[in-house]
C-alpha cells in the first residue's frame, strides 16, 4: 500500500518504459509567501488529499462554507493568485497528471493543466503571481502561466533526479530543488545548474521553507531533523537533529520570520524553533493525532494546523515506526474513514482552540491575511 508519510519520502511511481524513477515533494503555506493568502476577509482553502476535494472554511468559526468535489487525484497543495480570482491545486496522482485551476467566483474547476508526470506534492508561485512552478514525478519542473493557463517552460531536474521539494529565490531567478538527500540550485528560466548538489545531513525532504530575504533555506528531513542552508555561501550552517523514531514532514516560518514550526507526523508533536539559531523553543504534543502542516494568520497570532487521526493499529511493526496504524496509510484515507482536522492554535500559548473535522486527510492550504 502507499501511505501518506511514505508518499512524502519514497519513490511513488516507476515509469519502466523510460526508466525514470520519481520521488515525492512539498509546499510552503504562509501569508507572507506568494500564493498562500486568500485576502483579509478570505476563507481558508484546504485540499483534502483523501477525497480529492477542496474546502473553503471560515477562519473565525471553522465552519465549512463550501466543498468543491472532484478537484483532482489526491489534491495536496494549493496556491492563490494575488487578485484572488484563481486557485491552482497540485494533485499528487499518481494516475492523473495535472494541476487543477479553480475559479474562485464560481467555485468550479475551469481547467486541468496537463503536466509531464504527476504534480505530486509541491507547487510554488512567483512573487508577482504570474507563474506557478510544479516539480513532477518525471523529474522536471513545469512552469505554468497563471493568466493563459498554459505550460510555458519545462525545466529538467537531473542533478540528481527526483525532486522532493523546491523553493524560489526572492527575485524568482533561482530554483532551489531538494532531492532525497541533497539540494541543488537551478536557473529558474533556463534550468541551468547554478550551484552543485549540497548534502543535507538527512534523508527525504518534506515541505520546507525559505526566509523572506532568500538567504536561508530550511530542509525538512524525514530521517530526521531540520537542515539550514545559507544560499549566499551555499553551505549547511546548522543541522537540528530530531528523534530518529520521529518523522518531521513539514516546516513553516511565522509571518515575521522569527520562528519555524515543524510538524513531526510520526512523533505526534510540533516543534517551534528559533529560525536563526535552530534552538528548540517549544514542543507541542498532539496526542492521538498526526500533525501535517501549519499555516498562519497574517499577524502570526493563530496557527492553522492540519492533522490526521491516529486511526487503529495495523498488524505490523518496524523499529523506526513502532506499531503501524492506519494514519500511516492516509493515501487510502477515504476508504479507511480516517478523521482529519483543521485546528486553530493560539501561537503565544501554544494551545488548540476551535476546529473542524471531516473524513480524509488535509494537507497544506491558503489562509486569510
Amino acid at each position: 500500500m502507499i501511505s501518506f508519510f511514505r508518499t512524502r519520502m519514497i519513490v511513488p511511481l516507476v515509469i519502466a518504459a523510460i526508466g525514470i524513477i520519481a520521488v515525492p515533494v512539498h509546499s510552503s503555506a504562509n501569508p507572507s509567501i506568494p500564493g498562500s493568502t486568500s485576502g483579509i476577509d478570505g476563507p481558508i482553502w484546504i485540499p483534502n488529499y483523501g477525497t480529492g476535494s477542496v474546502f473553503a472554511v471560515d477562519a473565525e468559526t471553522m465552519a465549512v462554507q463550501t466543498e468543491i468535489p472532484h478537484v483532482g487525484d489526491h489534491s495536496m497543495v494549493i496556491k492563490e493568485v494575488p487578485d484572488h480570482s484563481r486557485l491552482f491545486v497540485g494533485n499528487f496522482g499518481p494516475f492523473n497528471w495535472n494541476v487543477s485551476v479553480i475559479d474562485v467566483a464560481t467555485q468550479t474547476v475551469i481547467k486541468r493543466i496537463p503536466t509531464i508526470g504527476p504534480a505530486y506534492a509541491v507547487i510554488q508561485m512567483s512573487h508577482d503571481g504570474r507563474y506557478v512552478y510544479v516539480p513532477t514525478g518525471l523529474s522536471v519542473v513545469s512552469v505554468i502561466d497563471t493568466q493563459t493557463l498554459d505550460v510555458v517552460r519545462t525545466l529538467p531536474v537531473l542533478l540528481p533526479p527526483g525532486p522532493s521539494h523546491m523553493e524560489l529565490s526572492a527575485d524568482d531567478a533561482t530554483m532551489y530543488v531538494f532531492s532525497p538527500a541533497t539540494a541543488t540550485a537551478y536557473d529558474a528560466h533556463t534550468g541551468a545548474v547554478l550551484a552543485p548538489p549540497i548534502v543535507l545531513n538527512g534523508f527525504m525532504p518534506g515541505w520546507g521553507a525559505i526566509s523572506a530575504d532568500g538567504d536561508l533555506l530550511y530542509a525538512v528531513n524525514f530521517w530526521s531533523g531540520i537542515t539550514i542552508v545559507d544560499t549566499r555561501s551555499w553551505s549547511v550552517v546548522r543541522t537540528i537533529f530530531l528523534p530518529v523514531d520521529g518523522g518531521p514532514i513539514s516546516a513553516t516560518l511565522t509571518p515575521d520570520g522569527s520562528t519555524l514550526w515543524v510538524c513531526d507526523y510520526m512523533g505526534k508533536e510540533m516543534y517551534v524553533l528559533n529560525a536563526r539559531t535552530g534552538e528548540i523553543l517549544r514542543r507541542i504534543p498532539t496526542p492521538d493525532r498526526n500533525p501535517v502542516y501549519v499555516g498562519f494568520s497574517s499577524d502570526g497570532a493563530t496557527a492553522y494546523v492540519t492533522l490526521v487521526s491516529e486511526g487503529v493499529p495495523l498488524p505490523y511493526w518496524t523499529p523506526l515506526t513502532g506499531q503501524y496504524t492506519t494514519s500511516y496509510e492516509a493515501y487510502w484515507a477515504k476508504l479507511l474513514q480516517l478523521d482529519t482536522f483543521l485546528v486553530a492554535y493560539d501561537t503565544e500559548q501554544a494551545t488548540p482552540g476551535r476546529e473542524m473535522t471531516v473524513k480524509g486527510a488535509f494537507v497544506a492550504g491558503v489562509y486569510p491575511g
